[in-house]
């Protein structure tokens, strides 16, 4: 009893943190706001708490109010509940397992997309319209309104800019680039993040917010001033937004890899008794015949099963999630024989003949893609379901040394625009529009719509006139004279896609985006194996069950000998030294701010050692290491290097008041920091 009463003192004396109910959990929910019989302006402040304004009789006048105001935080309270903001996310964490409808207006019962509730935390409030009590938001690339009740439930929570702790955010580091979830906005959740791409080249090291995935700001508030002027022009990168080579090659592309480095890839990841074991050879030939990218078609299979070990998948091998509802995924109707027969029904039935063609309904453009373009838009509910899919492929790229990326000559261009008429595909630079030529379906409907849609650019060619056209790899499976199949995905015999079909888009309406990577890395950050044909130090590193990172070394735990690291990297093949802050041998336990050189093949690499929670590199967590941590957080103390690293104890990309928490509850025996 007296050591839970002294951990809690010590809390309050260290920390001085507010409790979780004062920082409004619950905005939508502040009943105990009775300030105003209507409508009230009031401003949100850092401490949770709301300052009264003024009353009004009805929202537009204090909408009006609030725009005019010079200050940031203010909010409209209807009834003791947030209703609008002048900077605000929306926070759906109080509701789960609820799809809501994406519509294209405030009035409009035509959907853009829909959103399953459980998956995306946050997304960004640009509008509110309180006759139809629709929020306009922006999140994973598509921009419409969702209402504000959903099953008789409020579907969301407002919450000003000033009470976020843990918005979604990408992480740049010199090698990647990772998009990083908040388990909730306020901070209290547990992060999880997936990477995604290589570093882009248009941006820094840093962290950054985007809701498209393609124009990234430090400032979240000046991102919502662009969101709500519908521009980009205060972005970091203006004039060259950042496409996501996985996320955004076309499904009519081949991979590098072969059916054996595909399953050697899955046996790295799982074992014999996952439905994806020794499915390589069924991906290569459904890509040869149906046109559909086999490392695409893996890592959207690795998503959907998890890893083949999913319920449906061993029952039914049902590696795609087909017709699978997010309430109940084991409802999916499809079943098929065979891990190999769902494959190529998936990559014909599913994709050729559905997804991918031009003139399907769900046809949004050849590619994973998000909620404003691609098979995000209509395949599945996780508005970040495309970027997972392109992380698995990111990982398959990374175990072989980044093949795809170095020999694959791809030209990838995308739809500038959204059109409503289309843009047309012709058989010839300005020349006939490519007919469906289906009497049941007439009308010439070969064409790209929705901004961002890609396309292979395999050439160009000027007409008579000198207009510029892009010769393009055909989406639709064609025949010779490039006519339509008339097949659809129920038709026998089953056609198969013919690689040698191209046609034609004038280029005035695409741009190029393929991100020329110089660079690329030759380890592997993450810990799993690189080309084995590549060893390098920080491969020596991560077998060793250590943490490689720039210039440093983490993973390892309180009270870890030295000699204990030695002999681990040792036995990995690597030779080590390892000294303290003043150059010494080290003897004894390792901390924060030792040095560990490793040499391999000839390469030499010295990693600060980071034990997070240690700050001072006395090799222990304690009281002091706490008080430096809200120093730092207060402005009092200015660490760098390992030190700085190691501030950030639940590596959330920030120093804050939690972390020092998170000492304190090691210390007296409450939890364990994951090193």
């Amino acid at each position: 009893m007296k050591k839970k009463l002294l951990f809690l003192i010590l809390v309050s004396l260290f920390l001085v943190l507010p409790s979780v109910s004062s920082y409004a959990m619950y905005p939508s929910e502040v009943t105990s706001r009775t300030v105003c019989p209507s409508i009230e302006l009031a401003l949100a402040k850092s401490d949770g708490g709301l300052d009264n304004i003024s009353c009004y009789d009805d929202y537009y006048t204090a909408k009006s109010v609030m725009d005019a105001d010079s200050r940031e935080d203010l909010v409209i309270i209807e009834n003791g509940i947030i209703i609008d903001a002048k900077y605000a996310l929306i926070d759906y964490n109080d509701i789960k397992s609820v799809t809501l409808n994406v519509y294209k207006s405030s009035t409009s019962n035509s959907k853009s997309t829909y959103i399953y509730s459980a998956e995306p935390d946050d997304a960004t409030l640009i509008d509110y319209d309180y006759s139809t009590k629709r929020v306009k938001i922006r999140v994973a690339g598509v921009t419409g309104w969702i209402d504000k009740y959903t099953n008789g439930s409020i579907a969301y929570d407002i919450v000003p800019i000033v009470w976020i702790k843990s918005p979604q955010y990408y992480q740049v580091t010199d090698s990647n680039i990772t998009h990083v979830f908040p388990g909730n906005v306020y901070g209290t959740g547990s992060n999880y993040a997936i990477t995604i791409d290589l570093k882009p080249s248009m941006l820094n090291e840093g962290n950054y917010y985007s809701y498209d995935g393609h124009y990234f700001y430090t400032n979240l508030k000046t991102l919502i001033n662009d969101y709500k002027n519908k521009t980009y022009e205060n972005s970091v990168n203006p004039t060259n937004p950042y496409y996501n080579y996985y996320q955004y090659l076309p499904f009519r592309t081949k991979t590098v890899y072969t059916a054996e480095s595909l399953n050697e890839f899955i046996a790295s990841k799982t074992g014999s008794d996952s439905k994806l074991w020794n499915t390589g050879e069924a991906f290569i030939e459904a890509q040869e015949k149906y046109g559909i990218n086999a490392a695409i078609m893996l890592s959207i299979g690795i998503n959907e099963s998890g890893w083949g070990n999913s319920t449906i998948a061993k029952d039914k091998n049902n590696l795609f999630g087909l017709g699978a509802i997010d309430s109940n995924p084991y409802l999916a109707s499809n079943s098929f024989d065979s891990p190999g027969d769902c494959i190529k029904v998936y990559a014909y039935t599913w994709l050729s003949y559905g997804y991918v063609q031009p003139g399907d309904w769900r046809f949004n453009g050849a590619n994973v893609g998000n909620k404003g373009q691609g098979l995000n838009v209509q395949y599945a509910s996780d508005p970040f379901w495309g970027e997972k899919a392109a992380a698995n492929y990111y990982q398959l790229d990374k175990r072989y040394d980044f093949q795809e990326r170095k020999t694959n000559t791809y030209d990838i261009a995308v739809l500038n625009n959204n059109y409503q008429d289309g843009i047309y595909a012709t058989k010839t630079p300005g020349g006939e529009i490519i007919d469906n030529e289906d009497p049941n379906n007439t009308g010439r409907y070969y064409k790209y719509q929705v901004v961002d849609s890609p396309i292979v650019v395999i050439g160009e060619e000027t007409d008579a006139s000198g207009k510029v056209w892009y010769k393009i790899q055909s989406d639709p499976t064609l025949t010779d004279t490039l006519k339509y199949t008339i097949a659809n995905s129920k038709t026998v015999p089953m056609y198969e896609y013919n690689w040698n079909t191209y046609v034609y888009v004038p280029s005035e309406y695409f741009r190029k985006i393929t991100d020329p990577v110089t660079v690329y890395p030759s380890y592997d950050t993450a810990g799993n194996s690189s080309n084995p044909n590549v060893v390098t130090v920080s491969t020596i590193v991560t077998r060793a069950s250590y943490r490689y990172q720039t210039d440093a070394i983490s993973g390892i735990k309180i009270g870890t000998d030295a000699n204990t690291v030695i002999t681990s990297i040792t036995n990995q093949g690597g030779e080590v030294s390892i000294t303290d802050v003043n150059g010494n041998t080290k003897s004894g336990n390792l901390a924060t701010g030792d040095k560990v050189t490793v040499t391999f093949a000839g390469e030499v690499k010295t990693l600060d050692v980071v034990i997070y929670g240690d700050i001072t590199g006395d090799g222990e967590i304690d009281k002091t290491d706490c008080s430096e941590i809200l120093r730092q957080y207060y402005g009092y103390a200015n660490y760098s290097g390992a030190m700085y690293k190691a501030l950030d104890v639940n590596r959330d990309g920030k120093v804050d008041k939690l972390d020092a928490s998170e000492v304190l509850r090691q210390y007296y025996g409450y939890s364990t920091i994951n090193q």
